[in-house]
């Protein structure tokens, strides 16, 4: 394949994908979504003093939260490519825009790699992949303790045998957050562990295994640390906006059912055209149990879950489609020593 035919492969590859992320966007919000509705709640919340400053300071965050994210893989994949902040931010975005129409946002690890100019596509993605199991785990872990506080409330344990299998749910549930992050700092007899479970045989998963075992305990522990701090920072991007569609939620209660939320979403193999969908649906479960049998709460917290999803997804994604000129899927790669 000659070098103009490459060039026309990849000019052709980067349109189909900007459409397609046009197009994604634009189903999910004025075709799936009830985007008359959407408006309504938001004329009525701008009606209100605070919509305003709570609406812009989770719009604030957002950059803030996808930094975050460049900061944790650049991290990451500098061992195997230098990169520059700017250009760790640039394939994040890139990767978001590709993630939008692929199932699970498995676009994302494509959307990353191929904007590297020298790593190899398969360490880079076995890297790029590290980064996002630990922010599941941190997900995870954060829902894990959230249900030991959402049994008691919303269960009602009530006879004793609930209460003992309440104790027991609570062990298990701690037992389980540690192991994930033990997991994740990559403890010793974890690796050795996962070292028996594989194959002598399958050379290639060794060999690719010990791309993530040269992640050195301390990268890792700080990548945990910057996945929780993005936790935190695009949970309470959540809670800014369901006090803006005047919500009166208590703040460590929210976290509780946001934390929910984000814990059952992170459990279902979804499909991106259904994503906004469910999203909306799980959050008016969980969080609609604050406010039983209101339909006025629910439509406010599909309005905030929606709009969470606008300003966290669909603007950067937008704002990615600038960066995938970097796209690189039939190029020759620079050599790098690392």
């Amino acid at each position: 394949m000659n070098a103009k035919v490459k060039k026309s492969l990849n000019t052709l590859a980067r349109i189909l994908i900007a459409g397609l992320a046009c197009w994604f966007i634009y189903r999910q919000v004025f075709v799936q979504g009830d985007f008359g509705a959407f408006i309504d709640q938001i004329a009525r919340g701008i009606a209100s003093e605070s919509f305003l400053f709570l609406a812009l300071a989770a719009l604030v965050l957002v950059p803030v939260n996808w930094s975050l994210e460049a900061i944790k893989w650049r991290m990451l994949i500098l061992p195997i490519e230098p990169l520059t902040f700017g250009a760790a931010l640039k394939s994040v975005l890139t990767g978001i825009t590709l993630s939008l129409f692929t199932p699970n946002r498995t676009g994302d690890f494509l959307g990353r790699v191929f904007t590297l100019r020298r790593a190899n596509p398969v360490k880079g993605a076995l890297l790029t992949i590290a980064g996002s199991i630990t922010q599941l785990i941190v997900t995870l872990v954060a829902g894990l303790l959230a249900l030991v506080f959402y049994l008691p409330r919303y269960a009602g344990f009530t006879e004793i045998w609930q209460q003992y299998l309440y104790a027991g749910l609570v062990i298990l549930s701690l037992t389980l957050s540690a192991l994930l992050v033990l997991f994740c700092l990559r403890v010793p007899v974890i690796g050795l562990s996962l070292h028996r479970i594989i194959r002598p045989s399958w050379r290639k998963i060794r060999l690719y295994l010990r791309v993530i075992e040269r992640i050195k305990r301390k990268t890792m522990l700080r990548v945990l640390l910057l996945s929780t701090l993005r936790y935190v920072v695009f949970s309470g991007q959540f809670y800014l906006l369901l006090r803006a569609f005047e919500l009166p939620v208590a703040y460590l209660h929210a976290l509780m059912l946001i934390a929910m939320t984000y814990f059952v979403m992170s459990a279902i193999p979804t499909v991106a055209l259904a994503d906004l969908g469910i999203r909306g649906s799980v959050s008016i479960y969980f969080i609609g149990r604050y406010f039983p049998a209101s339909e006025t709460a629910a439509a406010a917290i599909l309005s905030a879950s929606t709009l969470i999803w606008i300003i966290n997804l669909a603007l950067p994604a937008l704002a990615g489609i600038l960066f995938i000129r970097r796209l690189n899927f039939t190029g020759r790669r620079e050599k790098y020593a690392g």
